[in-house]
């Protein structure tokens, strides 16, 4: 072979290796902007804007959108996404809380509203009205990780049988088909399996951890997301309220229930020692606490279940005595109560979906404690309930 010839397959070989490098970049790796119905509005960013997690974290799209498809049984309800406690407005691809973006193929993750985010319905026929920061919510997405884990477990997510559902809702290319089948299929599983950041990335799972630093928000995308956060208003009540109750409410709320959550109260913004407050200690134990921060009530009509283990359906319901107070109730429906404040939570099922059962003598799900306003008639207590209404 000439010298000539031999350079001539070197140099071949080496525009072979940076076609594949480029190849495997734009496949793999290259970082697409999202759609600017997204980014130009500041409520959709929240909503459904990249928080960045696509690059550490982040599902394959058609595995996450075959997940609910295929194994329904790991599901609190049918209903896919939204069984598991999440917001979906109408006409939207995604549920509040994920994010679409390309980095290489398409990827979803989720972001602040996945926990922030809440809905309701101000009647049994009217569509979901999302909110996108509820103050003192956050919304429990273990749920959600538990599904992605039990999917991972199945004997049934491989490749072949995975694939088989992705090609009954979309044509793939040929390299699409390949990188799914060899590599993100596996990858994902073992990712999933191991409880890595595949959803949330490390910044969202530390301050998860932590909800009251903002310590891990280092970057300016996050401080721009935190300051929208405290800026932002939450909404008028939907619903009329009793005017004639309410100056007798604020009065006997400033009495009972002042020092503690309204703004200025002498307690607000305080951890109160469980031997005082009496509720469930799991949590506290969990995060080295010694009690739990008293918050304002803002938006108080949208924010159940309560408690900080959302053991009790309705404001109603913590006004009565723990021994009165439901030992079952169903959780995930986001029809608003119009009597107790809260959300309805007698029914197992509305229209199809199935709500999921809470029951509060499994460990961490205490309804005791918070005894505070018990004692008060059933008139002065919904004298309350219409304060609480008002803005």
């Amino acid at each position: 072979m000439t010298r000539r010839s031999k350079r001539n397959i070197w140099i071949v070989a080496v525009l072979l290796l940076v076609v594949i490098a480029i190849t495997a970049w734009a496949n793999l790796w290259r970082e697409k902007p999202q759609p600017q119905w997204i980014t130009a509005d500041k409520r959709d960013n929240f909503l459904y804007g990249s928080v960045g997690g696509e690059r550490d974290a982040g599902i394959p799209y058609w595995i996450w959108l075959a997940l609910p498809r295929m194994f329904p049984e790991y599901m609190p309800g049918n209903g896919g996404y939204l069984s598991v406690g999440l917001s979906w407005e109408e006409g939207k691809e995604m549920p509040a809380g994920f994010s679409k973006k390309t980095v290489g193929y398409v990827r979803v993750a989720g972001n602040c509203a996945i926990c922030h985010a809440a809905s309701y319905r101000s009647g049994p026929d009217e569509g979901p009205e999302v909110v996108p920061v509820v103050p003192g919510r956050s919304s429990d997405v273990q749920a959600l990780l538990t599904f992605f884990q039990q999917c991972a477990q199945d004997p049934r997510f491989n490749s072949t049988e995975i694939m088989t559902e992705i090609n009954s809702a979309t044509n793939l290319t040929w390299f699409d088909s390949l990188l799914y089948r060899y590599v993100l299929i596996p990858r994902t599983r073992r990712q999933l399996l191991s409880e890595t950041d595949v959803v949330l990335d490390s910044v969202l799972r530390s301050h998860s951890r932590d909800p009251r630093s903002d310590a891990p928000f280092s970057e300016p995308r996050f401080r721009e997301l935190v300051l929208w956060v405290k800026s932002s208003q939450v909404p008028q009540y939907p619903l009329e309220w009793n005017q004639a109750q309410v100056q007798t409410g604020k009065g006997l709320f400033d009495q009972h229930c002042g020092s503690c959550h309204a703004k200025g109260g002498k307690r607000q913004g305080t951890e109160i020692p469980i031997a005082e407050i009496g509720t469930d200690r799991l949590l506290a134990s969990k995060l080295k606490l010694n009690g739990y921060v008293a918050q304002t009530l803002d938006g108080v009509w949208m924010r159940g279940p309560y408690l900080h283990n959302g053991s009790v359906p309705s404001v109603g319901e913590l006004m009565k005595p723990p021994a009165q107070r439901a030992v079952t109730f169903y959780r995930g429906n986001n029809l608003l109560n119009r009597q107790d404040l809260g959300f309805v939570s007698d029914l197992a099922q509305e229209k199809g979906l199935h709500f999921a059962l809470f029951d509060t003598r499994q460990t961490g799900n205490s309804n005791a404690g918070h005894q505070y306003g018990t004692e008060l008639s059933d008139q002065n207590k919904k004298a309350i309930l219409e304060y609480l209404k008002t803005p």
